[in-house]
C-alpha cells in the first residue's frame, strides 16, 4: 500500500512536467529559412531566439488564442548546421526548445565568370554606399582583386554573417533583410576579407523608421470638440538647459542628460514614446479630437518650457507627456502617472483631490486596457512641463525599461496599441468628468 501511495504521489508530481514536455514546436527548415509553429494556451506573448551557424535573431511574438507561428531568415547559413530555437516567457522562463539542423543551400555559388585579377589588390571597399531601407540593408561596393568577401550586419536584435561573391568588375551589390531589428535602432555593417577577417570597410546606419500616415479627423466622435496635446518625451539628442521649475517657484530645473534604455531590447526611450505617440495621435483623431504634437520626429529639439508652451498656445484641454521609466531594481513594474501639485497653474486647473482623481482615472483606463497589475498616480512639483501647463497635464511613465517583461512589451506594436487604447479611454472619461463631452 505504501508503495502504491508513493507511486501515485510521483505521478501527480510529474503531471505538470509531462504536460510541459508534451508541448512541441513544429519547425520546417529550408535554405536560409526556419519556420515554426507551436501552441501555448496560457501565454499571450513570448520571446523567441534563433541561433544558427552565421545568424542570430530574437523577437517578441503575439499569439492568437495561444497559437504562435512565424519564421527567421538565415541569410548567412549555407550549410546543414546546428539550429536552436528557444521560446521563453517575457519574464525569462524557458517554455520550449528546439534543436535541429538548418537546410543546406545547394545552389552553385562563386564569383562572376571572366574576372581578371588586377595587378594590385585593393586594400579596402571602394565607392561604397550603404543604406537602411524598409526591406533591409542595401549595400554596393567594389573590392578589385577579391572574388569573395564577408559581410556582417549586426543590430541589437539580430546578426548575420554572409559570404559574398564578386560580380562583374568585382562589384558587390544586394540587400540583407533585417526583419527582427526595431525601427531607428543602430545597424553596424562591416566588410571583411574572407579567411583572414581583415576589415575592408564599415558603416553605422539607423534602421528604417516609417511614421504611420496621419489619419483624417473624424467629423464626429466621442471626443469631438476636445483638443489633446501629445508630448513624446526626449528626442535623439538632448541639449542641456536650465529653466524656472514653475510659475511660482524660485527653484530652477536643469535638463537631465540621458534617458531610459531597454535592459533586453537596448532601445532608447525617445523612439518608443514617439512610436506610441504617433499611434495615439491617429486613435484620437479617429475619435474626432483635435490633436497637437510637440514633436513628430527624432531629429529635433523641444525644450522643457516649449513642451508646455505648445499645448498652452493651442488651448489644449489635456496634455499627455509620454515617457518610459527605469530603476536599478529590475523587479519594479507598473504604470506611473505624475500630476502637478502646488504649481500656480495647476491650482487654477483643479484642486489636489480632483487632480488625483483625474490621474487615477487615466491610470485605471490604462490598466484595464493593458492588463497591467501594478501602477499608481503621484502628485509632485518635479516636472517643468506639468508645472507650466494651463490645462490638466499628465506625465505617463508607460512601464519600466529596466524590467525585462515590460521592456519587451513596450517596443511591441500590439502592446503599444493597448497603451493607446487605454489612454484614449482615459481621455474620454476625463473629458466627461470636465464637462467637455456628454456621458
Amino acid at each position: 500500500m505504501k508503495r502504491i501511495c508513493c507511486l501515485l504521489f510521483c505521478i501527480v508530481l510529474c503531471l505538470p512536467l509531462a504536460a510541459f514536455a508534451g508541448e512541441e514546436m513544429a519547425v520546417e527548415v529550408s535554405p536560409h529559412r526556419a519556420d515554426f509553429s507551436f501552441t501555448l494556451p496560457e501565454h499571450e506573448a513570448v520571446y523567441i531566439t534563433c541561433k544558427a551557424q552565421n545568424d542570430t535573431s530574437e523577437l517578441v511574438l503575439y499569439g492568437e488564442d495561444g497559437a504562435f507561428a512565424g519564421g527567421f531568415d538565415l541569410p548567412g547559413t549555407d550549410e546543414a548546421a546546428k539550429l536552436t530555437l528557444t521560446v521563453q516567457s517575457l519574464a525569462g522562463k524557458t517554455l520550449l526548445k528546439y534543436e535541429g539542423k538548418t537546410a543546406a543551400d545547394t545552389a552553385e555559388k562563386g564569383p562572376a565568370a571572366g574576372l581578371v585579377k588586377p595587378s594590385r589588390i585593393a586594400g579596402s571597399a571602394r565607392e561604397a554606399t550603404y543604406s537602411a531601407e524598409k526591406d533591409g540593408v542595401h549595400y554596393r561596393f567594389t573590392v578589385p582583386g577579391r572574388d569573395s568577401v564577408i559581410l556582417k550586419c549586426k543590430s541589437p536584435q539580430e546578426s548575420h554573417t554572409i559570404t559574398l561573391y564578386a560580380g562583374e568588375d568585382y562589384w558587390y551589390e544586394g540587400v540583407v533583410a533585417m526583419p527582427c531589428t526595431y525601427p531607428d535602432d543602430t545597424i553596424t555593417v562591416t566588410v571583411l576579407t574572407a579567411g583572414s577577417n581583415s576589415e575592408l570597410g564599415t558603416a553605422s546606419l539607423l534602421a528604417h523608421f516609417e511614421a504611420p500616415a496621419i489619419v483624417q479627423k473624424a467629423e464626429s466622435g466621442r471626443l469631438a470638440g476636445v483638443t489633446v496635446c501629445i508630448d513624446p518625451g526626449h528626442q535623439r539628442q538632448t541639449q542641456v538647459e536650465t529653466v524656472p521649475l514653475g510659475p511660482n517657484f524660485s527653484k530652477k530645473a536643469t535638463t537631465t542628460v540621458g534617458m531610459a534604455k531597454g535592459v533586453v531590447t537596448r532601445r532608447r526611450e525617445a523612439i518608443i514614446v514617439l512610436e506610441v505617440g504617433l499611434q495615439l495621435r491617429n486613435a484620437l483623431l479617429a475619435e474626432g479630437a483635435d490633436v497637437v504634437m510637440t514633436r513628430e520626429i527624432q531629429d529635433t529639439f523641444v525644450g522643457m518650457l516649449e513642451r508646455a508652451d505648445i499645448p498652452n498656445d493651442a488651448g489644449a484641454d489635456f496634455v499627455l507627456r509620454l515617457h518610459c521609466n527605469s530603476r536599478d531594481n529590475a523587479t519594479i513594474q507598473g504604470i506611473q502617472i505624475y500630476c502637478p501639485y502646488t504649481s500656480a497653474y495647476a491650482q487654477e486647473v483643479a484642486d489636489e483631490d480632483t487632480y488625483r482623481t483625474m490621474g487615477f482615472t487615466l491610470l485605471g483606463a490604462m490598466k484595464a486596457a493593458t492588463g497591467a497589475i501594478k501602477g499608481t498616480c503621484t502628485l509632485n512639483n518635479n516636472y517643468v512641463g506639468n508645472n507650466w501647463s494651463k490645462m490638466p497635464s499628465f506625465l505617463v511613465e508607460m512601464g519600466y525599461l529596466s524590467n525585462r517583461e515590460e521592456d519587451l512589451l513596450l517596443s511591441n506594436p500590439p502592446y503599444q496599441q493597448k497603451l493607446v487604447t487605454g489612454m484614449v479611454e482615459g481621455i474620454v472619461s476625463l473629458a466627461q468628468m470636465r464637462g467637455l463631452i456628454e456621458e
